[in-house]
């Protein structure tokens, strides 16, 4: 540890450390202001540690990865990501890294280690993205352990992959064929909870959340089309569930819907007013707090300054209609979510659209993910391709003998 001197300057005294050098020149850094010698000297002892390991509140060269995550979690990453995804943080670092490493001291951490922790959580068949975004969850983590905290000279995680034979998606997405919408529809009829949800995710292959999160002012019904620019998302942490921006930058998008989905989006506007006649000051109007916590209130009641939000799916008394409840709704019927993404984006392959004009709709960065998620659909267009060109060489041989 740096020497820590103290001197008095008139009535006070001030502590001095060496931060290293600058261009060649030592650079020190003083404080003064402290009525005793011992004030200042402790003083500069807990500013040296707040010096030395990047401001993160950990006072001493050895500390376990547990207690070095939540440091880093509340110090650094809270200040950096998004309320949810601090929340995906949390809960990655909780089931999946503490409980295998979290006694070990961070000193002590070695590629050894980890590889044999990444083999372990291949054995509880987690799926390859989420071992990558845990891995991921790592290293970020463990770069800051090495710059600007000080504590460790390289960053074992950087050596370890996730296995190959990880599984590479454990949610089994199907295509949901015509007959199996149509049944859907006759259990969800219009005025059902559930039948504007289950419209809008095999219409626009929206994710769950967008689809929760979807406001009246985000739909035209004059120029057919929809704009993503919320979803609700549940933040674990601390319990609630919150309106925050669309998953990723490419998330936000506008796109055009059918006149059918018009149709039923009218119908439902005018429905969700009736309602509003019907329930009177009983009727729940929806709030978002300033940090985006939802609020359900009945209108009769006060909402001070809180923003109202006039979100398109709704209980029949206005209440707002959560994730996890859709979720459920669907899984009850044996659906998941994201087979009607899968098979929105699927029909629209099969029938012609480009890969980039899905990825565009689906609200996906890159045209990667599309490409190898719908491969099947894209070896449908290529083989019916094939059978045109040899109806069209057929035609023309008949032609020729002719």
């Amino acid at each position: 540890m740096a020497t820590i001197r103290t001197r008095k300057r008139g009535r006070t005294y001030s502590y001095i450390f060496e931060a290293g050098q600058v261009n060649g020149k030592r650079k020190t850094v003083e404080k003064g202001g402290f009525k005793t010698k011992e004030a200042a000297y402790n003083a500069g002892v807990e500013a040296y540690a707040d010096f030395k390991h990047g401001n993160i509140g950990i006072v001493s060269d050895h500390i376990t990865l547990k207690d070095y995550m939540d440091n880093w979690l509340h110090g650094v990453a809270a200040v950096n990501v998004r309320a949810s995804t601090l929340s995906q943080y949390q809960k990655m670092i909780k089931y999946h890294v503490t409980p295998l490493l979290g006694d070990i001291d961070i000193q002590d951490l070695t590629p050894a280690a980890l590889d044999g922790w990444m083999r372990q959580l291949t054995r509880k068949e987690l799926a390859q993205k989420s071992l990558k975004l845990i891995l991921a969850i790592l290293r970020q983590a463990l770069n800051y352990a090495v710059y600007p905290s000080n504590l460790i000279q390289s960053n074992p995680a950087l050596y370890i992959k996730v296995p190959r034979t990880a599984p590479r998606d454990l949610v089994k997405r199907r295509i949901i064929a015509p007959h199996e919408f149509a049944a859907l529809m006759e259990a969800f009829p219009m005025g059902h909870v559930m039948h504007i949800p289950t419209l809008l995710l095999y219409n626009t292959g929206m994710r769950v959340a967008e689809v929760a999160g979807l406001r009246w002012q985000d739909i035209d019904l004059k120029q057919m089309t929809i704009s993503v620019n919320k979803q609700i998302r549940y933040i674990a942490k601390d319990k609630k569930y919150c309106i925050t921006p669309p998953k990723t930058r490419s998330s936000q998008r506008t796109f055009t819907i059918t006149p059918e989905l018009v149709g039923e989006l009218s119908s439902w506007k005018a429905t969700q007013s009736e309602q509003e006649l019907a329930y009177g000051e009983h009727y729940v109007y929806v709030y978002e707090e300033p940090d985006g916590t939802i609020r359900n209130m009945s209108k009769g009641l006060p909402n001070g300054p809180l923003a109202r939000v006039d979100l398109v799916c709704t209980r029949s008394d206005g209440h707002s209609y959560s994730v996890d409840c859709i979720r459920k709704q669907l899984n009850a019927k044996g659906y998941n979510s994201h087979s009607f993404r899968h098979t929105h984006a699927t029909l629209l392959v099969e029938a012609g659209a480009s890969i980039k004009g899905v990825a565009n709709r689906l609200g996906q960065s890159t045209t990667q993910l599309t490409e190898h998620v719908y491969t099947h659909a894209t070896k449908k267009i290529d083989q019916d391709t094939a059978s045109l060109f040899h109806k069209i060489m057929q035609t023309n041989c008949r032609q020729k003998r002719v």
